[in-house]
């Protein structure tokens, strides 16, 4: 049964149409899979210029109260009380069995005041949950109706919003930092240095009757920097090549939040709900295991392939793109029951077919990233 029986527009769904894009549904949306230029083009512009994403189906949750510090940190995995105003932060949400209900960014405006920044096919179980163990005092909002999010990502980025905020504003603007209310070609726009492809670039918040008029002012405006409208096709192999997980896939609610390459988000000198269930899986050291891969040939595993050590089965795909950076390589994400290293050798084979396709255990990221770098670099 289809989970999202009915699909929802973005308000820029009209600008697609007439941009010419393939249109396709993802977690209950109707969003662009590509543009005429093509995925590929969409996926080197951004990596080499910049790149423009409709993100406007993500989830956004405005906390506010006394309490909402100590209850966001019971809820989230990273150090929350480590954050400072106009700081972002990258957490996983976790159930008791220590799954993974979603991964999100956190937004601090101030010690009662927070934005949390969820995954759109869980909108709903997210605020759910929040609402379950929110404490009075602490209020909770749903303003993902009123918030249109667009990315800009790319080299190319900091010289077009420069365009519009101060370019010594912007250098002093770290990564994962936020400017809560910038004017942007006269809109309020929150300017985010975040993103979703290992790029340098931004998250742009505004509101919903101003996201048109935002995407076409960055797109007219960075066409001499060579912008593209990119889709959801750009989008999966650039957060592949950066080693960035997508929900659902790497990350999931039945699937314990270790073992994985970004156990970096928690902080274990804290208490949060799933902690438990997470720590006694560390300490079985079991699997299953996530790791990246990379492929032989030109022939992409698909998810839900199984994956071979030697003649034994012993996990599947769950994630696969062709990587452009790479000279269109095969790369992914797979899950195993067995603790692998780097160059470590398997086959991938599809259900119903003899042949098998050779690759092997990848570390990641897959190519350089320029998110950390220092802003001035690109200004």
């Amino acid at each position: 049964m289809n989970r999202f029986p009915v699909s929802q527009k973005t308000p820029l769904y009209a600008a697609h149409q007439r941009q010419g894009a393939k249109i396709a549904e993802f977690a209950g949306w109707e969003l662009p899979l590509w543009y005429p230029a093509g995925q590929s083009a969409e996926h080197h512009a951004t990596r080499k210029a910049c790149g423009l994403f409709d993100i406007c189906h993500m989830g956004e949750f405005r906390i506010r109260g006394a309490g909402s510090l100590s209850f966001l940190s019971s809820l989230l995995t990273n150090d929350v009380g480590r954050m400072q105003d106009g700081r972002a932060m990258y957490h996983l949400m976790l159930n008791p069995e220590g799954g993974v209900i979603d991964d999100c960014i956190l937004y601090r405006f101030g010690a009662e005041d927070w934005m949390l920044v969820v995954n759109a096919g869980n909108i709903q179980t997210d605020f759910d949950w929040l609402t379950r163990h929110a404490p009075s005092g602490v209020r909770l909002e749903d303003i993902s109706g009123r918030i249109a999010k667009i990315d800009l990502q790319g080299p190319g980025a900091p010289r077009l919003i420069s365009r519009f905020i101060a370019p010594e504003r912007l250098a002093g603007l770290g990564f994962f930092r936020f400017i809560p209310e910038a004017d942007v070609g006269g809109m309020e726009v929150l300017v985010s240095r975040t993103g979703y492809t290992g790029e340098v670039g931004f998250e742009l918040y505004t509101r919903t009757d101003c996201a048109e008029e935002l995407w076409n002012l960055l797109l007219d405006t960075g066409a001499d920097l060579g912008i593209l409208p990119c889709g959801l096709g750009a989008r999966d192999s650039l957060r592949i090549e950066a080693g960035l997980p997508l929900h659902g896939h790497e990350l999931r609610p039945d699937l314990t939040a270790i073992g994985h390459p970004w156990e970096f988000v928690f902080a274990w000198d804290r208490e949060f709900i799933g902690k438990a269930a997470v720590r006694d899986k560390m300490e079985s050291g079991t699997g299953p295991f996530v790791y990246a891969f990379r492929m032989q040939g030109r022939r992409k595993a698909m998810p839900g392939w199984e994956v071979r050590i030697g003649r034994r089965p012993a996990g599947r795909v769950l994630s696969g793109v062709i990587a452009p950076s790479l000279g269109n390589i095969p790369i992914g994400f797979l899950e195993t029951d067995t603790r692998l290293e780097p160059g470590a050798v398997l086959s991938f084979r599809q259900e119903g077919r003899p042949d098998a396709l050779a690759g092997e255990i990848s570390p990641i990221p897959f190519v350089p990233q320029t998110c950390r770098k220092k802003m001035d670099l690109f200004l």
